[in-house]
């Protein structure tokens, strides 16, 4: 059975992470996994291996780096448990029963890589505990991982209608085919956004979209919008006050993405609201 993954690291969004998790998970009668991942990138602060020391004294110096490492991943590992079982009481509290929870070694990127197959989508917080925004290692992972990501920026607010940001690429037709096929939010209202010079194709780009909704049910809204892609995106989602933002994830282009900024991560970058990314 497909799973709801939550990824919990401690900070200030891990409580809303966990909110999303229980809606989303509740919605579709699908169990919802509580996840911390202790990842060990020790970086010693203290120690100065560099310059001519002596053999007996680098084995010292080695010893002392050694036990100094067990110590910071035993902190690490008490840490992520404390998380896990504050967030486990306060998921009981929502009426939830059907969960578990679970501690990995490694990075984020090769848990999620390694349990995809059996998750319907995972959660993750924009921010990490440090408050740093994103950066390489979130942009691997959504180039990478393939089940849909919902990227969490603010406190939790119940999903009652979605922004799709639709421009007929590969990922863009894909996040359509999956929201009709095997809906994570079935019966919310679909806004689809097609930002284009040119409205005669603009048109024709949303009267497909539009189409690939039929006979679903689902109520879709299509709107034609010109300017700068995120600004135009977000000042439509604020406008209509869209609870979610959902849209294909990276092009395949990384040359492109470096010279001119990737679209995707001026979304995250920009975006006040939840953004649902697929590959």
């Amino acid at each position: 059975m497909s799973k709801i993954l939550v990824c919990l690291d401690g900070s200030k969004l891990s409580k809303a992470v966990c909110d999303y998790g229980i809606f989303i998970a509740k919605n579709l009668n699908l169990p919802l996994v509580l996840l911390n991942v202790v990842e060990h990138s020790h970086i010693s602060k203290k120690i100065n291996l560099s310059g001519n020391i002596g053999l007996g004294s680098k084995d010292d110096l080695l010893v002392e780096l050694v036990n100094e490492e067990i110590l910071e991943s035993k902190e690490l590992i008490a840490k992520g448990k404390a998380v896990l079982q504050e967030m486990q009481e306060y998921v009981k509290s929502q009426n939830v029963t059907n969960f578990t929870t679970l501690q990995k070694h490694g990075t984020l990127f090769e848990t999620l890589d390694e349990m995809s197959k059996d998750l319907r989508m995972a959660i993750i917080g924009l921010k990490g505990e440090d408050n740093a925004n994103i950066g390489n290692h979130t942009e691997e992972l959504i180039r990478t991982i393939n089940i849909p990501i919902l990227l969490v920026s603010t406190d939790f607010t119940p999903i009652k209608s979605i922004l799709m940001a639709y421009d007929g690429s590969e990922y863009a037709k894909k996040a359509i085919i999956a929201g009709k096929q095997n809906p994570i939010f079935p019966n919310i209202i679909r806004h689809i956004v097609n930002v284009n010079k040119d409205m005669t194709a603009s048109n024709i780009l949303l009267d497909e979209a539009k189409s690939l909704f039929a006979n679903t049910g689902i109520e879709v809204q299509i709107k034609s919008l010109s300017g700068d892609n995120v600004t135009s995106l977000l000042k439509y989602q604020e406008e209509n006050n869209l609870d979610i933002i959902a849209m294909g994830a990276y092009s395949h282009n990384r040359f492109r993405s470096a010279i001119f900024g990737s679209f995707t991560t001026k979304m995250m970058l920009h975006s006040t609201k939840p953004l649902l990314l697929f590959r």
